[in-house]
């Protein structure tokens, strides 16, 4: 799969899924925008990406913040020209505590980050591709959704819910843009060995592996293959759609072998 001579907006883009998708971006030849609340961990990635021979560039940004998302956009223009992908992956999963207990604070910020962070996105985003999307250049977008756009987990119900709101984001986008030559898709991980998880979990992320029927939590990389191929023209009649990458979560109980 290669994506030479392209460019792409990656935020989030610091540390798990984002990192990683990052990473393999850079090794198809794609030129990639990290957009990232954490300079340092930002920057990292950039330097790993030009050790390995890749192009990429790094910009502060929290996507909760309209303006930040701009230049973000106005930044990759005024460095590459235009862009053909983005893969909004931002997102804060919040505490894990009942709905009753959340501080409105709390919630607001997870909806900000989660929810007006993907609207900030698409907006950008979409302004931009619309000017030179056609048959010989389609464009491509990916949102970060999660299980939990089709699931509930008692403690996360706020995340929950804004994650359904990506899904909702996702179709109607795709609807809408179905006739310009950008797809709009979405991800749903399911428990992924990432910071994200670890934290939560005092470092033992593999306690989620019990939930899944596959027995085990999912890889970055996992979540990353299925990103490079939602990006590719491999499909090309794609569009609208959140592929859950879940090891089984979301198709039902798990049986066990013993009967």
């Amino acid at each position: 799969m290669s994506f030479k001579n392209t460019v792409g907006i990656v935020t989030g883009g610091g540390t798990g899924i984002g990192r990683e998708t990052c990473l393999e971006l850079a090794k198809t030849g794609m030129k990639i925008v990290i957009g990232n609340r954490n300079t340092e961990k930002g920057e990292e990635v950039v330097e790993a990406i030009k050790k390995n021979g890749g192009d990429a560039k790094f910009i502060k940004t929290d996507v909760s913040i309209a303006e930040d998302v701009k230049k973000l956009v106005e930044f990759t223009l005024n460095e590459y020209g235009e862009f053909q992908y983005a893969f909004n992956n931002s997102g804060l999963l919040g505490d894990l505590e009942p709905l009753g207990s959340q501080s409105p604070e709390s919630s607001s910020y997870i909806v900000d980050v989660n929810i007006k962070g993907v609207i900030y996105c698409l907006h950008y985003q979409i302004a931009e591709m619309l000017k030179y999307a056609g048959p010989e250049k389609k464009c491509s977008i990916v949102n970060n959704s999660s299980i939990l756009s089709a699931e509930a987990y008692p403690g996360l119900s706020v995340y929950s819910a804004t994650k359904h709101a990506v899904t909702g984001l996702t179709k109607g986008a795709a609807v809408e843009l179905a006739q310009s030559n950008i797809r709009v898709n979405a991800v749903g991980p399911g428990p992924i060995n990432t910071p994200m998880l670890s934290d939560p979990t005092e470092g033992n992320p593999e306690v989620f592996g019990g939930m899944v029927p596959m027995n085990r939590i999912g890889t970055p990389k996992e979540v990353s293959d299925a990103v490079l191929w939602l990006f590719s023209e491999e499909s090309s009649y794609i569009t609208g759609h959140t592929l859950m990458i879940d090891g089984g979560f979301c198709a039902g109980p798990i049986v066990s072998n013993n009967g």
